[in-house]
């Protein structure tokens, strides 16, 4: 415990305010808790701290996920988006994903006001030295800061991202400490949590250089409009209507992004000095994200690619500096100038800040519970990149998870676990705890078994039953999800009841590609057909203009892809009933010998929480399961016997 006299206390810490960070701090604060958000500098809360972009492929699931759950970054993004695209077009709508760029600055302001609407939510500056721990349990008790500030707390979440002993690389010759450009690393921290027991790893990420936008050559760069249509990341209007302009838009001006290529002459450069690189030259061991690799990694492992692709992304309106994305970099600032240079548009740039890699700790992520709290101390939890994650959205859906569950630990309430079955969060806690991570780990659809079901445009519908159930809505919010859902059982109403004409419907069908009809027919059956969009089927007989444009999608999915859905459901059933089938912590795996020698090894180191979790450990198979019900069934009669003779 401290020597220094307690200044507040809390009913939940949030140490670090990124991504993670404010979605923990906000969802604990719509629980009823009490809540401290420890930040290092206040003016950094909700830093886009690489790319500007929020959402992706199985990420921008992930926004809306934490959108149902009460979270901030959709609500955010929305304030500051400058470009929205909704990617996977071409390939049909149950595997579209959203992805915005953000203005940096209004995303950031974004953040702190959404934050500030909470009343139980505080915001602290300072820098966290250790954690305060009951000497007998070693429960968490709170934390001190290098201030000499100390805060009570019954639950502490660290989400401290790149911080943790971070070390910055540009080049084999430049070592700096910081968890981020400009900001120091968090030492005394790590070094604490290490000694407390937490196995602890390193990895390395990167960033690109930027560069001044005025400096560019666009004339023959390919450009990219943003695609902001109708569409809002977060379902909630209530938040993102105060903030239109005077133009009546919901969202900043857009601003379109730019694609130009690393070509031959820029290849060649990094083939012959590759070495001077950090993570080439030796400067850096750790691990990097394979699924978003240095432009060296992209150069060496592609020698025989003519070229790779390159975004210029803009920063904001207020500044004409450009995020080189495509080009992350380890290399000695001079190189990366001259790499530049030989870009098409960019042959008289100036880079107005440096690539470089980051080396920072992180905690292999097999040492949480389902519900990211850590085994070793008591009620402290674990999220975002300190799992051994990468990205934005990641972190923010464990936050969300890790800041609920440290509210509901202190009001006594049971942990909420996310299913696989029910949500790309699922999968990504699941994967992090049962399976553990040997390089930064990036969500993507193919990580999941139910992506036909589990979609961006559904996200609502999934988990907002669950945020209503224990608390992380308002009754106004109740309201507004009692109308956006009804907007979907009244989309598929409409196409159950009406019908169309032949020549009402003779121009949509052939603009589809699809046969004529020759009688009237229902809508539905005609949705039923590939390419025949259920909305304009609705717009051909004038209704449904007022149904929102998620809801429509989600009605058209459901009709076109019933049969699929349906057997993806019998499946998502059969995980559920193994996810309530709970193993608990204290089993004895190495005695069950009915289990492979593989599968007792791995379930003792693992030990999961539930049979599901179990199916997911590589090296268990469907015998060790069907083996493990038997052998915990009888270890809990033993148990029973011993507790009634005793």
């Amino acid at each position: 415990m401290s020597s220094r006299p307690i200044e507040q206390s809390f009913d939940v810490l949030v140490v670090g305010a990124g991504h993670a960070g404010t979605e923990a701090a906000v969802l604990a604060a719509r629980l009823g808790a009490r809540v401290g958000l420890v930040t290092s500098a206040i003016e950094t809360i909700g830093q886009l701290s690489c790319n500007p972009a929020i959402g992706g492929i199985a990420k921008g699931t992930v926004v809306r996920e934490v959108d149902a759950l009460g979270g901030i970054m959709a609500r955010a993004t929305d304030l500051a988006m400058v470009q929205f695209r909704m990617l996977n077009r071409g390939k049909g709508a149950a595997v579209w994903s959203p992805r915005a760029q953000c203005d940096r600055g209004l995303y950031r302001r974004a953040v702190r006001a959404l934050i500030e609407r909470h009343q139980l939510l505080h915001v602290v500056q300072g820098t966290v030295a250790r954690l305060l721990l009951d000497p007998q349990s070693r429960e968490v008790r709170g934390v001190e800061t290098l201030e000499g500030r100390a805060f009570a707390a019954r639950t502490v979440v660290i989400t401290s991202g790149t911080f943790l002993r971070g070390r910055i690389h540009i080049g084999t010759e430049t070592r700096l400490s910081g968890g981020r450009a400009g900001e120091a690393p968090a030492v005394h921290l790590a070094e604490q949590l290490e000694q407390a027991g937490l196995a602890v790893a390193r990895f390395k990420t990167g960033t690109p250089p930027r560069i001044d936008g005025r400096s560019v050559d666009f004339s023959g760069l390919e450009r990219q409009d943003s695609e902001v249509e109708a569409l809002d990341y977060s379902w909630s209007h209530f938040w993102t209507t105060p903030r239109r302009d005077s133009a009546g838009t919901r969202h900043p001006a857009q601003i379109p992004c730019w694609i130009t290529y690393l070509e031959k002459p820029g290849k060649k450069l990094i083939e012959e000095r590759y070495r001077e690189s950090a993570m080439y030259g030796g400067a850096i061991a750790a691990r990097g994200p394979r699924y978003c690799p240095s432009v060296e990694d992209k150069v060496l492992r592609f020698p025989t690619a003519d070229r790779h692709q390159i975004f210029l992304e803009p920063e904001g309106h207020d500044t004409s500096e450009l995020y080189v994305n495509g080009l992350s970099t380890s290399l000695p600032a001079a190189l990366q100038m001259e790499v530049l240079r030989t870009v098409p548009g960019l042959s008289n740039v100036r880079m107005t800040r440096a690539g470089y890699a980051i080396e920072y700790d992180y905690f292999p992520p097999t040492q949480l519970l389902p519900w990211l709290e850590t085994r070793a101390i008591p009620g402290l939890f674990l999220a975002g990149q300190v799992n051994g994650t990468t990205g934005y959205e990641e972190a923010a859906g464990q936050g969300a998870v890790a800041g609920c569950n440290a509210a509901r630990k202190v009001l006594g309430k049971p942990p909420v676990i996310l299913g696989r079955e029910t949500s790309y969060i699922g999968v990504l806690i699941d994967d992090l705890v049962s399976k553990g991570v040997d390089e930064p780990y990036r969500l993507f659809t193919s990580r999941s078994e139910f992506r036909l079901t589990v979609r961006q445009d559904n996200a609502l519908g999934r988990l907002a039953p669950l945020s209503l159930e224990i608390g992380l809505l308002s009754d106004e919010e109740a309201r507004m999800v009692s109308t956006r859902l009804g907007d979907v059982e009244r989309a598929v109403r409409f196409a159950r009841d009406l019908s169309v004409s032949p020549e009402q419907v003779a121009d949509v069908l052939a603009a589809a590609e699809t046969s004529p009809v020759g009688q009237p027919v229902k809508i539905i059956d005609l949705a039923r057909r590939q390419r025949v969009s259920l909305r304009t089927l609705l717009d051909t007989v004038g209704v449904g203009q007022e149904l929102s444009p998620d809801s429509v999608v989600t009605a058209d999915l459901e009709i076109k892809y019933a049969g699929y859905f349906e057997r993806e459901r019998v499946h998502a059933d059969r995980l559920r009933r193994m996810g309530s089938f709970a193993l608990p912590d204290s089993l004895p795996y190495e005695s069950f010998r009915s289990l492979t020698v593989e599968a007792r090894q791995k379930l003792a180191v693992r030990r999961p929480s539930s049979l599901a979790q179990a199916a997911s450990i590589p090296g268990v198979g469907p015998n060790d399961l069907q083996n493990l019900i038997i052998e915990v069934e009888r270890w809990r009669r033993v148990a029973a016997s011993a507790s009634h003779a005793s």
